[in-house]
């Protein structure tokens, strides 16, 4: 499941876009991932420029 990153996220909608099941939207001016939706295409992590989303495995350990 990807997650995004709203600190570094600069809400460009390309990953809203591409959401091939519409998972992705803004909602408060922040970007947001229906974690229900997501089917783990990961396409909104191969078309962010800042990387911001991320899979949640994958998440940088404290």
């Amino acid at each position: 499941m990807a997650v995004i990153n709203n600190d570094i996220c600069v809400a460009c909608g390309g990953c809203i876009e591409l959401c091939p099941v519409a998972a992705i939207r803004m909602i408060d001016d922040k970007v947001n991932i229906n974690i229900e939706k997501c089917v783990d295409c990961k396409i909104c992590v191969k078309v962010c420029p800042v990387n911001a989303p991320y899979v949640l495995e994958e998440a940088p350990k404290e």
